[in-house]
């Protein structure tokens, strides 16, 4: 199913087309904010499901994301009644307790990207779609994670930046990143066709360090 994240069992990290029968499949009734990395289909399409104007249990619910991806929902959903909130990158903001830093990344010409580094006592990284950093600064971020959920779209060639869209990391340099910042706990999402089967991709980064591949209903607990 598309890309997810459920914290604290209620905020709620994107929502793709599926959402609605994600939801009910693992058994989330209740959603307290949604959180947006960027403005493709595969990411918001879901909040079409979720419209406050037909569910009592969304009303109020704020939906948080960057200008330019609120700009992208409004026309897509003009009269929703979604609760708008805006984060700008870099600044952090509290929300049920965690502390969330949208952190930018290169992913698309044509959709500004974030993803969140979230700390309780533990730190979580969430980058589902990732090409790279936006400054080599930004790598400090990653260097105190526990846990990195990293974009796993393609296993060995990602489409190069003077391409036309500039897409994703592959799987074998995000072991490489993850390895050079240090991070605690790697695990693949965003899972594309251009990888391999979940047994053989399990077993092809066997033994290569602390990397695993997310699947539909994934927990971690930090």
């Amino acid at each position: 199913m598309r890309s997810v994240i459920i914290i604290n069992d209620s905020i709620l990290v994107d929502a793709g087309p599926d959402i609605y029968h994600q939801l009910i499949r693992f058994n989330i009734s209740k959603i307290t904010a949604i959180l947006l990395t960027h403005s493709h289909p595969d990411h918001i399409l879901g909040l079409h499901d979720l419209i406050p104007k037909k569910f009592k249990a969304m009303r109020g619910v704020p939906v948080y994301g960057l200008e330019e991806t609120w700009i992208t929902l409004k026309k897509i959903f003009p009269n929703a009644g979604y609760k708008k909130e805006f984060f700008e990158s870099y600044k952090s903001f509290d929300l049920g307790g965690l502390k969330f830093t949208p952190v930018p990344v290169v992913h698309s010409k044509n959709a500004s990207t974030v993803g969140f580094v979230i700390k309780d006592q533990k730190v979580l990284g969430y980058f589902p779609d990732f090409r790279s950093l936006v400054r080599e600064d930004d790598k400090k971020y990653f260097e105190e994670l526990d846990c990195l959920f990293l974009d796993g779209s393609t296993l060995k060639h990602p489409l190069p930046i003077g391409t036309s869209r500039w897409g994703h990391i592959s799987i074998i340099d995000g072991m490489r990143f993850a390895t050079s910042c240090k991070v605690k706990k790697t695990v693949f999402t965003h899972i594309g066709h251009r990888t391999l089967p979940h047994d053989d991709l399990c077993e092809f980064i066997r033994n290569k360090g602390e990397f695993h591949v997310a699947f539909d209903g994934i927990e971690i607990i930090l």
